[in-house]
C-alpha cells in the first residue's frame, strides 16, 4: 500500500489539499489519522473517476432533454447525501469506533461525489463551453472543500465523550461545593 502511494498521483493531489493539517503540530494519533483520511479520500476519488468515465460514456450521445431528466434526478441524491454527509461530525463518535466512522464516511462522501461528479458532467453536455472554466472552480472548490472540513472534523474524534465526562465531573465538584451554576 506505501509503495502504491509513492506513484498515485492523487495521494500527491490529497497531500497538496490537506498540507495546512501534515505541516501542522499535531499529536502522533492525529498525524495517522489525517493520513488514513488522505487513504480513504484516494480511494473515493479513485471510484470517482472510473465511475465518471463511465458517465462520460453513457451521456456522450444523449439527448438534451434527457440530459436535463439526469440532472433533475440527481439533484435529491447530491443534496441527501451532501446534507447527511455534513450532518455527521466525528465529535460525536467514540474513539473507540472510529474505524466504523471512517467506513460510514468512505460510503457516503463517496455517493455524495459520485452523484456531484456525475451531475457536473450532465451539466456539462448541455451547456456553453464559455461556463465551464467556472463549472470547474465550483466542482473543485466543494471537493477540496470536502475532503478538507472532514479532515479536521475527524481531528475531533472523541470530543463529545470527553466533554460529557468532563462535564459531569464539573456538575459533580459544584455540586459537592454546594455551587449552583443555573443561579449564577
Amino acid at each position: 500500500m506505501k509503495a502504491i502511494r509513492i506513484i498515485d498521483p492523487i495521494y500527491w493531489l490529497l497531500r497538496l489539499i490537506l498540507r495546512n493539517f501534515i505541516n501542522a503540530e499535531l499529536t502522533k494519533v492525529e498525524k495517522r489519522f489525517v493520513q488514513n483520511n488522505i487513504d480513504k479520500h484516494r480511494g473515493v476519488i479513485w471510484v470517482n473517476i472510473i465511475v465518471s468515465v463511465f458517465v462520460f460514456l453513457g451521456l456522450s450521445n444523449t439527448p438534451e432533454d434527457t440530459i436535463s431528466l439526469v440532472i433533475t434526478s440527481l439533484i435529491a441524491p447530491v443534496m441527501v447525501m451532501g446534507a447527511a454527509w455534513f450532518a455527521i461530525s466525528f465529535g460525536g463518535i467514540p474513539q473507540k469506533l472510529i474505524n466504523i466512522a471512517m467506513s460510514v464516511t468512505f460510503w457516503m462522501f463517496t455517493a455524495f461525489v459520485v452523484s456531484l461528479s456525475a451531475m457536473f458532467i450532465a451539466v456539462g453536455f448541455v451547456t456553453n463551453p464559455y461556463l465551464w472554466p467556472a463549472l470547474i472552480i465550483i466542482y473543485l472548490g466543494a471537493l477540496f472543500s470536502c475532503i478538507m472540513y472532514d479532515t479536521s472534523d475527524g481531528l475531533k474524534a472523541g470530543l463529545d465523550e470527553t466533554q460529557l465526562k468532563h462535564s459531569r465531573a464539573a456538575l459533580a465538584y459544584y455540586e459537592k461545593e454546594g455551587i449552583r451554576p443555573e443561579d449564577e
